[in-house]
């Protein structure tokens, strides 16, 4: 593995200088973020830092085909590798079929990892596209939580790793119309999992509408229903979901729905709102809001409460300066979150970002019964060069 990384770091390098080949592009960025976490600003603090760096490769051998390897390379320091266990393993682990990360260095707090995330053979001929390898299969139509997102599910909070996770995949797409389509698509994971699924794309009464049916993980048979429109002049999209266990002694149905409006004025001021109700299994891996920030999350399990409430604001202060505001509401354990964020542009493809991320509630105890508050603060500043 390290030297099919060492080799595609070298071979990027050295066609970059070939740019006037047209069946050649590179691009990535380098990014610098330090982040300090703690639950109260009197307690103790943990501190850490991250270099990053991203090179994405693309290769035209015809006008048919195409061949994408991004590679995702960190260099982390700092007190988590001290105080969580198994960060490294963590860091390290993937969850597709395909083992494409490594650790290089894997010490007492430092870390330096090589992923590939990217890796895939894509054709496209008339009607037909068909992808095999590492790839994001986007089914998702909402912002924040997605119950249609049964490939390569994100976490909202995980704002520095924009391009999301992939699945080792095949798609195959056939547009039956210029905003229709059926797609088929399959994955297996890391323990040899399989998922498959269809979904059927169709365009009505203005809408875009989808309509998916799945086998998740060979564990539960999946329905799912996505829509993007507008209600005058605002945006209207939503996903619905019912994943029903295949082995009978396991009862855990699960229900999700969640539905969004968004409207963006003249001024460029855009405001978002998202609700999200999901039928919580008591086997759910999400019991409070450390392990939903750091889980692995998936389309079965999108939150710790039933009822999500979330809103969004965003206005460009300057043309230089933009500003955000968004926040979370949790009605059944009278918590919220709130995340401000500011990006400034110091320089052509030179942004410098400032966000906090806060969280207070009252979880139920199952020992005592009693309610036990948890508070988690976490601030970060972000310089990051595109190339």
């Amino acid at each position: 593995m390290r030297y099919l990384i060492l080799v595609f770091v070298f071979f990027s390098m050295s066609i970059s200088a070939q740019e006037k080949q047209k069946k050649i592009a590179l691009e990535g960025y380098v990014s610098f973020m330090n982040t300090n976490s703690f639950d109260s600003i009197k307690n103790s603090w943990m501190i850490d830092n991250q270099f990053y760096n991203r090179i994405n490769f693309f290769y035209y051998p015809t006008s048919d085909f195409t061949f994408t390897a991004q590679l995702r390379n960190r260099l982390i320091y700092g007190n988590s590798m001290l105080l969580i266990p198994n960060y490294q393993n963590v860091i390290g682990f993937d969850y597709g079929i395909a083992d494409l990360s490594f650790n290089a260095i894997a010490e007492k707090n430092l870390i330096v990892n090589f992923y590939f995330d990217r890796l895939n053979f894509k054709y496209s001929k008339d009607k037909w596209e068909i992808q095999f390898g590492r790839q994001r299969v986007n089914w998702g139509k909402t912002f924040v939580w997605n119950p249609n997102d049964i490939f390569n599910s994100y976490s909202y909070f995980d704002f520095d790793y924009e391009e999301k996770p992939g699945s080792d995949a095949l798609r195959i797409q056939y547009y039956t119309g210029p905003a229709s389509s059926v797609e088929l698509a399959a994955k297996v994971d890391n323990d040899k999992n399989a998922t498959a699924a269809v979904k059927w794309l169709i365009n009505k009464w203005n809408y875009d509408i989808q309509l998916i049916a799945a086998e998740l993980n060979q564990k539960d048979y999946y329905a799912g229903l996505g829509w993007a429109g507008n209600i005058w002049k605002l945006g209207f999209k939503g996903e619905a979901a019912y994943f029903k266990p295949i082995l009978k002694v396991d009862s855990n149905v699960v229900i999700s729905a969640t539905a969004s409006l968004d409207y963006s004025f003249n001024n460029s001021f855009y405001l978002m709102a998202q609700v999200l109700y999901t039928k919580i299994p008591s086997n759910s891996p999400i019991q409070n809001f450390e392990s939903y920030y750091s889980a692995q999350l998936s389309a079965k399990y999108l939150s710790f409460a039933p009822w999500n409430l979330f809103a969004q604001a965003s206005y460009p202060i300057t043309p230089l300066l933009t500003s955000s505001l968004a926040g979370m509401y949790y009605p059944q354990i009278n918590g919220f979150f709130v995340s401000p964020t500011f990006t400034f542009s110091l320089a052509q493809n030179v942004d410098a970002s400032i966000v906090w991320q806060y969280f207070k509630g009252e979880f139920p105890n199952m020992f005592t019964g009693m309610s036990q508050k948890q508070q988690v603060n976490m601030g970060f500043l972000r310089l990051k060069w595109n190339f």
